[in-house]
């Protein structure tokens, strides 16, 4: 049982790594101010973490299921271990989630600000009509 237990922690750190991977490439994407692709990279992202809840789930059933006499100190130490880490990656992905939301709000803020300089450009002009002007 411990050992579909590590296999299974393995395989779950593996899919947090891709997590902050994708969660990266959202915040390098937006740098690079290539908002065509931030709602694919959200999606996807969206899609790894309701693939990791699931995979926590089925790991908190296993650890549930242990028959005490594997639940040595070492195997204990390995539950904690995956607890804490785990909890780490929550807290560094809520981080850069701010990050993303902060950026995000940025881009937003500096296209209202470009819309409202074009409208006053426009609205500057508008009087003008350049048709009845003499040589």
């Amino acid at each position: 049982m411990i050992d579909r237990l590590v296999e299974k922690l393995q395989h779950f750190t593996d899919r947090l790594d891709q997590g902050t991977k994708c969660t990266l490439d959202i915040i390098s994407t937006i740098e690079e101010q290539n908002f065509s692709a931030i709602e694919l990279l959200t999606s996807n992202r969206e899609r790894l973490l309701s693939i990791v809840s699931f995979e926590q789930e089925a790991i908190e059933k296993v650890i549930n299921s242990v028959i005490d006499e594997e639940l040595t100190p070492e195997n204990i130490n390995i539950i904690k271990s995956w607890a804490f880490d785990t909890q780490n990656w929550i807290n560094q992905i809520a981080d850069m989630d701010d990050q993303i939301i902060e950026m995000l709000n940025e881009s937003k803020d500096e296209t209202t600000r470009e819309i409202a300089n074009l409208f006053k450009s426009k609205q500057a002009f508008r009087g003008y009509n350049l048709n009845d002007v003499r040589k």
